[in-house]
């Protein structure tokens, strides 16, 4: 009886997961499909050599050095970045100066000083909630080449209104500068600000904006115009097309537009578009149980 009670309980829930098979619970506007951009179903394959990037969390697309992506990898890895050209090939690594403590995502875009493109580093995963609510984004400027060293960086520290959040999309603004994480293991994640510009000496206090009904986020990602948004999980990618003066927080609060195509592996996690707006990337961790190497996936854009 008490297993038929529980199985009674856990049906609302598993209907609602797009990763079951249910009912969506933001269905498709299809009155916007038409207008809003498309993506190549059969994307470019690269193939990451193993060692490379054995587990990449997140995805961002280098300006400095054109053709390239920067990749971080997540919990207890060395603390470097490394840069892959758009076939998987591996460039070189850049030493960080501060220590990966659970990278989980990375973005790319304006920062303090006009005309110098940054590049944030989220330390923001909290899987076992034990780290006192204290979560940092690292910032710093793109490095203009590979012997180039990072050596100056801003540390942006800051907790949740409602106690310790796991954490592995940040999103950042193109026109505010703002930072948006999203959180991962809530029934529907949560969205949090960190309103530019960002406290680099103080522990500050993220705004709550609201709950987005979609749930384990790994990535996302917006456009350079700031005109698409993405938020992925393992299963999915869920696009939004900004309307006309509609902000981060009011997309994010309908319906998805539609879901991208997408191609599952073992753990695919890191999402970033590229910065011209011609195509989106995703990448993953390989599966350590196998003598295969992950992919880096582009998708091109119609």
């Amino acid at each position: 009886m008490y297993r038929f009670f529980i199985i009674i309980l856990l049906i609302p829930f598993l209907s609602s997961c797009d990763w079951f098979g249910g009912k969506d619970p933001n269905p498709v506007d299809s009155t916007a499909v038409s207008t809003i951009p498309e993506y190549d179903s059969n994307p470019q394959v690269g193939k990451i050599a193993i060692g490379t990037v054995d587990e990449a969390s997140g995805v961002c697309d280098s300006r400095s050095m054109p053709g390239n992506v920067w990749v971080n990898e997540n919990a207890n890895r060395p603390n470097v970045l490394t840069l892959l050209s758009h076939n998987g090939e591996l460039k070189g690594k850049v030493q960080m100066p501060f220590k990966c403590r659970d990278w989980e995502d990375i973005s790319i875009g304006k920062g303090p000083v006009d005309g110098t493109t940054y590049i944030y580093v989220a330390d923001t995963g909290d899987n076992l909630a034990q780290y006192n609510n204290e979560y940092y984004v690292y910032r710093f400027p793109e490095p203009k080449s590979l012997s180039e060293k990072v050596e100056k960086y801003d540390r942006i520290a800051y907790k949740y209104p409602d106690g310790s959040r796991d954490a592995e999309t940040i999103l950042l603004d193109p026109a505010t500068k703002d930072i948006y994480i999203v959180t991962k293991r809530e029934f529907n994640v949560r969205l949090y600000k960190l309103p530019y510009p960002q406290s680099t000496t103080d522990v500050q206090t993220a705004e709550f904006i609201q709950n987005i009904q979609y749930q384990v986020m790994t990535s996302g990602g917006i456009s350079t115009d700031g005109k698409e948004i993405v938020l992925r999980n393992q299963f999915a990618m869920y696009y939004w097309f900004r309307k006309e003066n509609e902000t981060i927080a009011q997309t994010l609060s309908r319906p998805r537009d539609k879901l991208l195509p997408y191609i599952k592996e073992v753990q695919e996690e890191g999402f970033c578009f590229e910065k011209d707006g011609k195509g989106i990337f995703s990448i993953g961790e390989r599966d350590l149980n196998k003598d295969e190497p992950s992919s880096l996936y582009y998708y091109k854009r119609k």
